[in-house]
């Protein structure tokens, strides 16, 4: 029994030390870089003892374009990583570049040109931006979970081909811009109104629908603002900029 638990501690002590790691999947990365995020050059790391979802947080905040899937553990002394690559789905600008930001909020990186296909953020300006962390406004209450039930919402909605932009404000929920010419307001849920954030969200959607179209009917040119700040109203206010 003495003799096993020696061999059992030098397992995980001595013996199986990391020596390096390889990546498979969609990255841009190679598994050097991996490697030094995670620190696997610097420390004495065990195989079988080393916190994968500790090597994976170091990996991105450092990688920020890899998503970690899966970290598996290879005899003798490799940890394999499975990889996908993070996609895009915003930019915003600021300081003349163009912020990438994921559909979650994690901030990817800047680029001097907006790539096409993305969806621009505008309103309030990102907050010390840097690559890897999740993305925050200056003067707004929005944050990236908000934005993901707004978009859960939205695709489900007829309006959301014709969804523009998005404009971070004061609200958590952030106003969308319809064709160019109609911005969205969402505000908040009323106090009295128990459901929800994605029911609200929907109700005042199915709102927006029926209240643009009748506009279109009356004027399909027509620019403003369409505030549903009040729990079951829509309100037009004509010429913004």
């Amino acid at each position: 029994m003495a003799l096993l638990g020696a061999v059992a501690a030098l397992s995980l002590t001595v013996l199986f030390p990391v020596r390096r790691c390889t990546a498979s999947g969609e990255t841009r990365y190679t598994a050097d870089q991996f490697a030094g995020a995670m620190g696997i050059n610097e420390e004495k790391m065990n195989l079988f003892t080393a916190d994968k979802a500790e090597l994976a947080r170091k990996a991105h905040a450092v990688l920020p374009w890899a998503h970690i899937v899966k970290i598996s553990r290879r005899l003798p002394g490799v940890l394999h990583l499975t990889v996908e690559e993070r996609v895009p789905a915003f930019a915003q600008k600021q300081d003349k570049l163009w912020w990438l930001l994921t559909r979650d909020g994690r901030l990817l990186g800047a680029a001097p040109e907006m790539p096409e296909g993305l969806m621009p953020i505008t309103g309030a300006p990102l907050q010390n931006p840097v690559a890897g962390q999740r993305a925050k406004w200056r003067n707004a209450f929005t944050a990236p979970k908000d934005i993901a039930a707004l978009l859960e919402c939205l695709r489900e909605s007829s309006l959301w081909p014709d969804i523009t932009a998005l404009r971070i404000a004061t609200a958590a929920v952030p106003d969308v811009v319809y064709q160019d010419r109609i911005r969205i307001r969402f505000g908040t849920a009323s106090p009295s109104v128990q459901a929800s954030q994605e029911g609200v969200l929907n109700d005042k959607l199915r709102i927006a629908e029926a209240a643009i179209a009748e506009k279109n009917e009356e004027n399909p040119l027509w620019r403003g603002i369409l505030d549903l700040s009040i729990y079951g109203k829509a309100y037009f206010t004509a010429d913004w900029s």
